[in-house]
């Protein structure tokens, strides 16, 4: 494992248990088609590039691995059924771990503060750098969709989705967008220098009516006139999106912003 995992991280033990306080499943039916590997739905996953996962609380492991996460990142399904979350979080890049693990903290804290109808409507996202099978390092935006609770309405299975945005970011800093019908749209911010996570509306109401008109397709001009402001605010507020997202172009913005939930 990872030695940054084994040198005393404080709020890894305490990750592991939190998840482990859901009850395991009673029945796996539901999942009946995926865990066949549906010759179909990998056929789709991998024409969309996702590399998907369902992640089981209760046992720090996954249910399933999707081909696509295989050729992803080139460790085998077994690897990530053996080793579970452990093994995924050892592959962590060393400078991304403590960002990772504060991260997965105040996640599991917040759906925790959800009554049991909002912990199924809840999804986020967060980046970071993991290792490949031939030692190289990928940047990948992981998306979050709780499944199901058990019996006790603790979280059980996750739906993981990753895909590859190392052509998207230009530096590791560190963003946990969270979206839910009571709480939508603001984030928490990983701060490099003091390493706390800040809670943050990141986007601002303006910036995110302006995203919307890009990823249309809208011209500066355009989305002027749309919103009756000046080309100048157009042109300031993509500015200052891209220098709190420290995304490399609008373009890149945009897709981002897509993948994860803005």
């Amino acid at each position: 494992m990872n030695e940054h995992l084994n040198s005393g991280q404080p709020s890894l033990k305490k990750i592991l248990e939190r998840y482990q306080q859901s009850k395991p499943g009673t029945s796996l039916e539901e999942y009946e088609f995926l865990l066949n590997r549906n010759p179909l739905l990998e056929k789709i996953f991998i024409g969309a590039d996702c590399a998907v996962a369902i992640f089981d609380a209760s046992q720090t492991n996954y249910l399933y691995i999707s081909y696509k996460l295989e050729q992803l990142l080139g460790y085998s399904a077994n690897v990530y059924h053996q080793g579970g979350l452990c093994f995924t979080l050892s592959k962590i890049h060393p400078d991304d771990v403590m960002s990772l693990l504060g991260i997965l903290e105040k996640e599991i804290s917040y759906i925790a503060d959800l009554v049991p109808a909002q912990r199924l409507e809840y999804r986020s996202s967060y980046d970071y750098r993991i290792q490949k099978s031939n030692g190289n390092y990928i940047r990948v935006l992981q998306r979050n969709l709780v499944l199901n609770l058990d019996t006790a309405d603790n979280m059980l299975h996750v739906l993981v989705v990753l895909t590859d945005i190392t052509h998207l970011k230009k530096d590791h800093t560190k963003i946990l967008h969270i979206i839910n019908k009571q709480d939508t749209g603001f984030a928490y911010l990983y701060n490099l220098t003091d390493q706390r996570i800040i809670k943050d509306t990141f986007l601002s109401k303006r910036e995110k009516e302006i995203l919307k008109l890009l990823g249309k397709g809208y011209s500066s001009k355009e989305v002027a006139d749309e919103l009756f402001i000046s080309i100048h605010t157009v042109e300031t507020h993509r500015r200052n999106m891209l220098e709190k997202t420290n995304i490399k172009d609008t373009s890149c913005l945009v897709h981002f912003a897509i993948l994860a939930g803005f």
